[in-house]
């Protein structure tokens, strides 16, 4: 069992470095410039298995009467019905809601090289590294801390005679604007690892959000096509990293994660006995010291901490995920 490190839980916990967050956040806006959207050009630098993640009730529009819906549901007890609001056509409408079953999910990180941030110095190691924002945004569960908003679902369909993804799902829309495929043409899920080190246009921001006299660091991200005719690849950095529930952990992969993308990956249906628990779950117990253990609630996990101050990720609904 190689995460049984009994030994570093013992660890005297007086050399851990004290982060500023507050400066660590001013600095990333500061030297990434992005206070205002921008297009950039970034490349696919990671995707990480969220494992099947429950997803939100379908929805769609319903103008039948009342009579109507009693038959809809007879024919499908699970269907309901609900008044809303819908955001087109900006009135109140009625839909007709459903269950869908929970969905095998990713995250997808995108790198920046045009912009070098140096995050290491606040840690007490000059680390310099491309610009890395994480698509699909966040926002915060009770009991759970900051998590991935919108992942993105691996569903795929038969609608054009053969399965593959939509057509308008975000990976086959860049399975195609990097010449993977033509856009007649089928692509999986199994394949979406060829994505990895693909460069493509993005609109991006990095700024200091205020809500309530308050500022919070903001990062927004939306995915908007393939290179331009004249406009240049760019060469990862990096190796790009591809991290599965049951695939080969390794350290240098898994220290790529933030903490609501690994949050996320805990609320996974099939996140018990995995690979990546017995990972996640070492890797807690390692850096426990024996205080916390004796009293976990005066002192939550290291974890839990860092959840609390995840920067909260904006990203604009799009057609990128028709689901």
């Amino acid at each position: 069992m190689a995460f049984r490190t009994t030994n570093i839980a013992k660890s005297d916990n007086s050399t851990k470095v004290e982060v500023n967050y507050d400066e660590l956040n001013k600095y990333v806006i500061e030297t990434a410039g992005l206070q205002e959207r921008e297009n950039l050009i970034g490349y696919i630098s990671g995707i990480v298995d969220l494992g099947e993640q429950n997803q939100n009730d379908a929805e769609v529009i319903f103008t039948g009467s009342a009579e109507d819906e009693q038959a809809e549901i007879e024919k499908n007890p699970n269907t309901y019905f609900e008044d809303g609001f819908d955001p087109v056509s900006k009135k109140q409408v009625r839909y007709k809601k459903w269950p869908q079953r929970p969905v095998q999910c990713v995250a997808i990180a995108v790198d920046f090289p045009d912009i070098m941030i140096d995050k290491g110095q606040f840690f007490g190691k000059s680390n310099s590294q491309p610009l890395r924002l994480w698509m699909g945004g966040s926002f915060y569960i009770q009991g759970a801390g900051m998590v991935v908003g919108r992942p993105t679902p691996l569903k795929i369909n038969k609608s054009s005679g053969q399965w593959s993804f939509d057509k308008k799902h975000l990976f086959h829309k860049m399975a195609v604007a990097s010449k993977l495929i033509k856009a007649d043409e089928p692509f999986l899920p199994s394949s979406i690892d060829s994505l990895l080190g693909k460069s493509f246009q993005f609109e991006v921001q990095v700024f200091f959000k205020n809500s309530k006299g308050k500022d919070y660091y903001t990062e927004y991200i939306k995915y908007l096509g393939g290179l331009g005719r004249g406009q240049q690849a760019h060469e990862p950095v990096n190796e790009p990293f591809l991290i599965e529930f049951d695939g080969d952990l390794t350290q240098e992969n898994m220290s790529n994660l933030r903490s609501h993308i690994i949050n996320t990956i805990k609320q996974a249906n099939n996140y018990e006995g995995s690979k990546i628990a017995e990972y996640l779950e070492g890797r807690s117990q390692a850096t426990a010291s024996p205080k916390q253990e004796e009293k976990p609630k005066a002192n939550p996990p290291a974890a839990k901490k860092v959840a609390a101050k995840a920067p909260v990720v904006e990203e604009d609904p799009d057609d990128s995920c028709p689901f």
